[in-house]
């Protein structure tokens, strides 16, 4: 008894001593992708400096998870298939006392919080998407200033300022020379995407969806992931064009903070690159308001639509009612360059309203949003 009693004693020591191993080694983790997407191979680089055995803890749907023999380093990816904020760690060290009576796992190290961005594919069925409009009517500056790069010289006319004489051209050609100022075009286009809970989870068809959150998880469904990865490569290829894009949801709410001038399609790029970092954590708008309202948008995305005249608009929605789409057929007399992508779960119980935007003159997509977005227009 008095073996067995030592042996119990001998074992709880060296499991408290095991415990006092927690957070003693220094273990250091870096993400060497920087903003990795839906799909994109996302590289880490876990480090320790002590002798260690440690094991890495990832998110549960990728199982067990790589281990380091340390000092040294140890590189491994991760291929994300939802967006969302993701956690990596604790990592776990493998301890055991000196007399192998107790081994176990204890958490070491900081967690690492990986924001996930939404998948971006190549729009093949839409392969002049954000480029039939770059030329005519549609594509106008609102440039105050020009580089370098945008200025040309010609001769000098009666009525030229003398402060665009340029003297060094003069000089050389010996004759006055002006600047002329070609300010960078950079045009103007809408996004909508609706964000309304109701719409995209309002019946058992939908394929219900956790993503993870910095705090909480939140929901959503297979049919709004299709929609914001629909969203975010439209916004890809319309920057990329040259276009500067304003994200807006049904409210008119900006769904990011963005530059108001553009100057140069550097600053289009970057204002689509806030939206795409943004899609990490957008999680749908729950709050209580009628989603059947005849009125699909609100009076100041209403005004705000009546800006954009010839410049692209590009609607992007979950639900969509007859009287809805009565009154979104109005706004055509206005807005002359539209197009419609409703994603819906039966789009056959949608050819009423298909029907009222008929005669807009818009582009209207009625489409299934039960696949997702690499099956209906990837490669």
């Amino acid at each position: 008894m008095a073996l067995g009693i030592s042996l119990i004693v001998l074992a709880v020591v060296s499991w408290f001593f095991t415990l006092s191993l927690r957070g003693r080694t220094r273990v250091q983790r870096r993400l060497l992708s920087t903003n990795p997407s839906v799909g994109e191979v996302c590289k880490v680089q876990l480090h320790c400096s002590e002798q260690a055995m440690i094991q890495e803890q990832l998110p549960e749907s990728f199982g067990p998870g790589p281990v380091l023999d340390s000092p040294g380093d140890l590189e491994y990816e991760l291929i994300f298939g939802t967006r969302g904020i993701h956690q990596l760690g604790p990592a776990q060290q493998v301890v055991s006392d000196s007399l192998g009576l107790v081994k176990g796992l204890v958490n070491t190290g900081e967690t690492l919080d990986v924001p996930v961005r939404s998948e971006l594919i190549d729009l093949h069925r839409f392969a002049s998407l954000g480029e039939q409009l770059l030329t005519g009517d549609a594509r106008h500056s609102r440039s105050t200033t020009a580089d370098y790069y945008d200025v040309a010289i010609r001769d000098y006319q009666q009525g030229d300022s003398i402060r665009q004489v340029h003297w060094k051209a003069s000089a050389r050609q010996g004759k006055l020379m002006v600047r002329q100022e070609n300010h960078v075009a950079t045009a103007q286009a809408l996004l909508i995407l609706d964000t309304t809970f109701e719409h995209w989870c309002h019946s058992g068809v939908d394929l219900r969806l956790s993503i993870p959150g910095k705090n909480e998880d939140f929901p959503s469904s297979r049919r709004f992931e299709t929609a914001l990865c629909l969203a975010s490569s439209i916004g890809s290829s319309y920057a990329s064009s040259g276009y500067q894009l304003s994200f807006r949801d049904l409210s008119g709410t900006p769904l990011i903070e963005q530059h108001q001038q553009a100057t140069s399609d550097v600053i289009a790029q970057s204002n689509f690159e806030l939206f795409h970092a943004a899609t990490a954590d957008l999680s749908l708008n729950n709050d209580g308001t009628d989603a059947t309202s005849a009125e699909l948008f609100s009076d100041q995305l209403h005004k705000e639509l009546l800006g954009f005249r010839d410049e692209p608009v590009i609607m992007i929605l979950g639900e969509l009612t007859v009287d809805q789409a009565r009154r979104l057929a109005t706004l055509a007399r206005t807005v002359r360059h539209a197009e419609i992508f409703l994603l819906v779960a039966h789009p056959e119980r949608y050819d009423a309203a298909h029907q009222e935007l008929a005669g807009t003159g818009w582009k209207v997509h009625l489409l299934s949003g039960s696949l997702g977005a690499e099956q209906k227009w990837g490669a």
